[in-house]
């Protein structure tokens, strides 16, 4: 492996795409301030990261936002309220958009270049509009058809130099990788699916990924590097209880596992800003 990207979406446990229509934010209960024992461990590795910030959360979490770059990690913008691009208008988008960048730099005292959109539901026009109100860079892209959120971005007339990895002119795109298999993509790089899967199988799929890829970005959240107790709804169903739950006792101590795997077989973790720096795009 050449290079490995963690990124965090800094996002509150009630951000979830199935709590929403929920009065889950009522109940007081925080987990961003819970990632000290996330921070400490990648002090630990060597390892630096990407957070994208969910801007309606930046201002309660500045002493936070300010720790992580202390840190030496990158800190990116995860959109206003993390409600889905594919509902929002472009002109409704573009002055959230504005406002949230302002917020996160208001509250982190640095600049924010990086995006996500939530549930990686970016489209063209509004990748277009990012670049226009000063990011330099996404990693809003992934494969994966059959999840009815997730869109396959369209990137024609980007260039891709290398795996993962796309640029036009001064802007990057990062992917979201996943494994191919059957006519079927399985997204072993973050969320759910690192919950869900143990170690052995997952170290079984990173190898057969790494067969074919010399590249990998990894992605996770603040709910899932805790087993603090959530307090969801009664009457949440139960497949739903289960994703939500599934996993996330020693989910910190499994991506360590992952990350260590990584680097036994070359993989160089770096922020995707100093990436960015690397290939002469900043």
């Amino acid at each position: 492996m050449k290079h490995a990207w963690l990124t965090v979406d800094l996002e509150e446990w009630y951000h979830l795409d199935y709590l929403k229509g929920y009065p889950c934010r009522e109940s007081g209960v925080r987990v961003v301030p819970l990632i000290f024992d996330f921070l400490d461990m990648l002090d630990e590795e060597g390892v630096k990261v990407t957070f994208f910030c969910v801007a309606e959360i930046a201002a309660e979490n500045a002493a936070i936002l300010r720790e992580i770059l202390r840190r030496g990690h990158a800190l990116g913008c995860h959109g206003l309220d993390h409600e889905l691009l594919t509902e929002k208008s472009l002109e409704q988008f573009i002055a959230e958009t504005r406002e949230a960048k302002a917020m996160i730099e208001a509250a982190a005292g640095v600049p924010v270049t990086g995006y996500r959109a939530s549930c990686f539901t970016m489209e063209r026009d509004k990748l277009d509009a990012i670049r226009q109100l000063g990011f330099t860079y996404d990693s809003s892209k992934i494969r994966f058809a059959q999840h009815p959120l997730y869109r396959n971005l369209d990137l024609i007339g980007f260039e891709q130099p290398e795996d993962l990895v796309y640029v036009e002119r001064d802007f990057s795109e990062y992917e979201i990788p996943t494994l191919e298999m059957f006519g079927y993509s399985i997204p072993i790089s973050g969320g759910g699916y690192l919950r869900l899967f143990p170690f052995w199988l997952l170290r079984i799929l990173l190898r057969l990924y790494a067969r074919k890829h010399e590249n990998f970005t990894i992605y996770v959240h603040p709910f899932e590097l805790t087993s603090a107790k959530l307090p969801l709804p009664e009457e949440l169903g139960r497949a739903t209880r289960f994703r939500c739950l599934v996993g996330r006792r020693g989910n910190l101590k499994k991506l360590q596992k992952v990350i260590r795997w990584l680097k036994k077989r070359g993989a160089r973790f770096t922020t995707l800003e100093a990436d960015r720096r690397e290939r002469g795009l900043a």
